[in-house]
């Protein structure tokens, strides 16, 4: 994983929530910065601080932590901040990947909320094309929730979503025909207004929640190159233009 770093605050606040037993061994990743606070409150409380060096050049080095709660009496999870076991799940954390917990408020969580939510924001929008007889547009936000299950679950696993196709088009044709609406329709590119039907509103609405899905999946990647990351954030940036293509489509034939 290369790209610039950005360093992890550990502070008091979160050691007091997860409730460490006196000898854990706190293993920080590369660059963590632990608070005074922090420090003060493992040195009362017993806790090992163990900090990962960085590797020549100034860059964190990428060395594997401990993350096994194997061999540790009663430890079912493990926290995938800083290596400690933990043998309860606390409320606010949640599954990362396997036994590896995090807040609740991890970017990666908050993005996988946003797939969530726009893969339900898709479901509404193809029933409503359903309903009003437009079985091509219904179509094309099939394609978009079929593609946004593929994206949470390439999250969830780590992997690269792969190559896709929206409205049969390819990611470098969607990109030229949302930057060419005029040639493309034969009409400027149209300001959103009440006095559009219901469904060119609720197409533009989930465009701009695409959007911030797309947002979402910056900051959990923020300086981290790497295919999961990198094709989440192309699909995304991609699926805003089906989306806005299906708007102009479904403008067009109520105003042709």
């Amino acid at each position: 994983m290369t790209g610039k770093h950005v360093p992890a605050v550990l502070a008091e606040a979160e050691l007091r929530a997860r409730r460490l037993s006196a000898g854990t061994e706190l293993r920080l990743p590369p660059g963590t910065i632990l608070t005074p606070g922090a420090r003060d409150y493992c040195a009362e409380h017993g806790l090992r601080i163990i900090e990962s060096l960085a590797a020549p050049g100034g860059d964190p080095a990428e060395m594997p932590m401990d993350l096994s709660a194997e061999g540790r009496p009663g430890a079912r999870y493990v926290d995938a901040v800083t290596g400690c076991p933990m043998t309860e799940k606390p409320e606010h954390m949640t599954h990362l990947s396997g036994n590896r917990l995090v807040p609740k408020t991890h970017p990666r969580i908050r993005l996988r909320g946003k797939l969530d939510s726009l893969e339900a924001a898709l479901l509404c929008a193809q029933r409503q094309a359903q309903d009003g007889g437009r079985t091509e547009t219904a179509a094309g936000l099939a394609d978009c929730f079929a593609l946004t299950q593929r994206l949470l679950g390439a999250e969830v696993k780590g992997s690269s979503p792969g190559a896709f196709s929206l409205l049969g088009m390819d990611p470098d044709r969607l990109r030229y025909v949302t930057h060419h609406v005029p040639e493309e329709f034969g009409i400027p590119h149209p300001a959103p207004h009440a006095g559009m039907g219901a469904l060119c509103l609720t197409l533009n609405a989930l465009r701009t929640q695409v959007r911030e899905t797309e947002l979402a999946a910056a900051e959990a990647y923020a300086g981290h190159r790497e295919p999961t990351g990198d094709g989440i954030l192309l699909a995304l940036n991609r699926m805003s233009s089906a989306v806005y293509i299906l708007f102009l489509r479904e403008w067009k034939a109520g105003n042709g």
